[in-house]
């Protein structure tokens, strides 16, 4: 029945489909050309990309042409050098369409050539690093990238080509190497019907040779997977990579990576078939993705969570989003400000259309919102808050972590935050442990740390319980679970909160955290509360770090540093990567530590009691290589508890000028924080100020219902409110 599903299935798409004959119609279309060709001169943005463009494809054009043997791996030289010849046939076959000069269409012809010669000679990479190794490439994943790229430089050429070099072409490179992407082996038929950026690759890859082929056969097996049944393939994909709000599982950084194939492959079916209507599909979930993409960033660079590294609005493959989406959706104006910011523009149809606007609109500024980002295909398994005071380089900015796992680039950190104040980042999330293309890194792959170190539950901003991470570090059972969001409320500018709990991280345990920015005439900057609660039947061990850029400045509390003789904090699940500087004990309600990022200071004010300990770790232990950052931590240890709430307030303050040489406000301006009320219904915070302020915080710990009308006795005096929590200034 299965078999003449996807026949029918099959048959059904031949006989209702129409491709486009004429060259090109793939990514730049005859039409584009034509407009790109009148508009020289006229918008400087798109006169610069095309000139950048032309340097790339000249250059090439000057040098000796190689196509080597693969043997390296990332950042290699036959891998640089199989990647910077995609580059070259991509820029040239769009030169050859705008300029006419033939000696473009020559250079393309020449190396498609070459890889014709090359590629039925090769077996499998030689570099053993990947489940799905590749041919040009040690993964398939660059092999896939290498496609998507030369498949728009063959339709650029196509006409120039000889019928009989076509053939060729297609019979010994493009369709051996579809067929290998698609099905060369078990690992590459996984890859193309997985939901993974990896997937996301190669079937905009297989899809778009199709076209350019005018093989519909391979163009099916894109769109609807291999076997045509719908299960898999691009369609599927954009069901259940994306949360009806357009968050993608992988998180942020991968968005931003796999935001390219997804919009470009998008753009090449509209070119080729209209009738799909792509950019509709599913409430136009495109659109949703690119702007949550967008969201996702903190004055231009992306949210460090799950794998991630150091990645902008600036990279190509946000500028080929922004253009594909504002073309498709010219309504959305704030598009223009993010392609104003990039200065640059794809060389198309779109780039085109983005130049022009940009030219005569007036833009109005993207705006970074406070927003909840579900997870999940329908956006049932927890998600992303984002909480954010202030705009550009004056907003503090939060994020609250309370998602699925991620897929194989998730870490194990339920319920962490990252902080950012005053253009930067203050209290960091470590991201993924790599170097990106550096070959004696690893072969620019991950190194072994991103696993005993980055993907640890130690190595967020969250509770770790017992020393070991969350679901005991193990992918397959992390990924049958998610955590929830209990509450999101940022009705109100001068207080955001995100109450979120994981119940299924560790055996019996319950981690509960609600977080809120705070902002007030009272406070100097925009200051955040976090309440952590642990609820347990059996005692346990708590850590829960702070990771922290900046200087230690002060203490309120003795520290004991090991000046002479450092020593790993632990042995494992990601103890052994931290280095134990020094301890720390007090006998005070509450600990304050301080530190200096840029021109401001910052404080943790955070209670403890008799038992808790202070550690004051620095990542690099057990690290012979120096794959990781020295980056400290502050690190509050309950080392036997059952049920235990942490209660902290990340407070920025002060100045610190060298120009003028100016100190102000270096200590903290908070006199006392007190937990008044901690049970099963609710917790209550209150902050005093040493100015005499008193403000008193009241979270809900259950039943939350934005309508319900609450009622809480706190010092003898009844409080009734409606919602899930409270925030008043008090008197006493």
């Amino acid at each position: 029945m299965r078999l003449k599903f996807s026949l029918f299935i099959a048959i059904l798409f031949v006989a209702t489909s129409t491709f486009a004959v004429e060259h090109p119609n793939l990514f730049l279309t005859a039409k584009a050309v034509q407009e790109i060709k009148a508009s020289v001169g006229k918008y400087p943005a798109f006169d610069k990309s095309v000139d950048e463009l032309k340097a790339i494809a000249d250059k090439a054009l000057a040098e000796k042409m190689d196509v080597p043997v693969p043997k390296d791996g990332g950042g290699g030289y036959t891998h640089e050098k199989h990647k910077s010849n995609y580059y070259a046939m991509n820029a040239a076959g769009i030169m050859f369409q705008i300029s006419g000069n033939p000696k473009y269409a020559q250079f393309v012809k020449d190396m498609l050539l070459k890889y014709a010669a090359l590629y039925p000679t090769l077996d499998l990479h030689p570099v053993i690093k990947s489940e799905a190794r590749g041919k040009l490439f040690w993964q398939t994943l660059n092999d896939a990238v290498w496609l998507v790229h030369t498949a728009n430089a063959y339709d650029c050429v196509y006409n120039f080509l000889a019928e009989k070099d076509r053939q060729l072409i297609e019979k010994n490179l493009f369709r051996p190497m579809a067929e290998f992407l698609s099905n060369g082996n078990e690992s590459n038929y996984e890859t193309f019907n997985k939901m993974h950026n990896h997937g996301t690759w190669a079937l905009s890859a297989v899809g778009m040779i199709g076209y350019a082929m005018g093989d519909k056969d391979l163009v099916a097996k894109a769109l609807y997977g291999s076997k045509k049944d719908k299960k898999s393939g691009f369609f599927r994909q954009l069901d259940m990579l994306f949360s009806p709000d357009g968050y993608y599982t992988e998180g942020p950084y991968y968005q931003r990576y796999a935001i390219w194939p997804f919009m470009t492959f998008a753009q090449v079916i509209q070119n080729q078939q209209p009738e799909l209507n792509i950019f509709s599909y599913r409430d136009r979930i495109l659109d949703k993705a690119v702007n949550t993409a967008l969201q996702c960033a903190y004055n231009g660079e992306f949210f460090y969570l799950n794998d991630a590294l150091y990645k902008t609005y600036q990279t190509q493959e946000i500028v080929y989003a922004v253009d594909i989406a504002y073309k498709n959706n010219p309504s959305n104006k704030q598009l223009l400000d993010i392609a104003r910011q990039q200065n640059s523009c794809i060389v198309s149809g779109e780039g085109l259309v983005v130049a022009k606007a940009v030219a005569a609109e007036k833009i109005p500024a993207f705006e970074l919102k406070p927003a909840l980002l579900r997870d999940g295909a329908k956006g049932d398994e927890g998600g992303i808050a984002i909480l954010r005071s202030g705009s550009g380089d004056n907003q503090s900015c939060l994020t609250f972590k309370a998602t699925s796992h991620g897929l194989s680039h998730g870490h194990y950190d339920k319920l962490s935050m990252v902080f950012y104040d005053n253009g930067n980042c203050i209290l960091p999330d470590y991201g993924a442990v790599r170097f990106l293309n550096i070959e004696p890194k690893d072969g620019g792959g991950y190194t072994k740390e991103n696993h005993s170190w980055g993907s640890q539950t130690i190595a967020h901003n969250t509770v770790t319980v017992d020393g070991k991470s969350d679901f005991n570090g193990d992918i397959k059972i992390s990924s049958k679970y998610h955590s929830e969001i209990n509450y999101f409320s940022v009705d109100n500018p001068e207080i955001q909160v995100v109450s979120g709990v994981e119940r299924n991280a560790y055996k019996d345990v319950l981690l509960n955290r609600t977080v809120a920015l705070l902002t007030n005439k009272a406070f100097e900057f925009p200051l955040a509360i976090d309440i952590f609660r642990v609820k347990s039947d059996t005692v346990h061990q708590l850590d829960f770090p702070f990771y922290y850029n900046g200087q230690l400045i002060s203490t309120d509390f003795t520290i004991h540093k090991n000046t002479t003789n450092l020593k790993p904090f632990g042995k494992k699940n990601g103890y052994q990567h931290l280095w134990l500087e020094a301890t720390g004990k007090t006998d005070k309600p509450t600990a304050n530590f301080t530190i200096l990022n840029a021109n401001r200071f910052y404080s943790i004010i955070t209670l403890a009691d008799t038992l808790t300990e202070f550690k004051l770790t620095r990542i690099g232990a057990n690290d012979p290589n120096f794959n990781l950052r020295d980056t400290p931590c502050f690190l509050i240890r309950q080392p036997r508890v059952s049920n235990h709430t942490f209660v902290s307030v990340i407070e920025p303050h002060g100045l610190y000028d060298l120009t003028r040489e100016v100190t102000e406000g270096y200590e903290t301006n908070l006199s006392e924080l007190t937990l008044i009320k901690d049970d099963e219904d609710f917790s209550a915070v209150k902050i005093s100020l040493k100015k005499g302020q008193k403000f008193l915080f009241i979270t809900a710990n259950r039943d939350f219902d934005n309508s319900k009308t609450r009622t809480i006795i706190i010092n003898n005096k009844t409080i009734s409110f409606t919602g899930n929590y409270y925030f008043t200034d008090i008197q006493n």
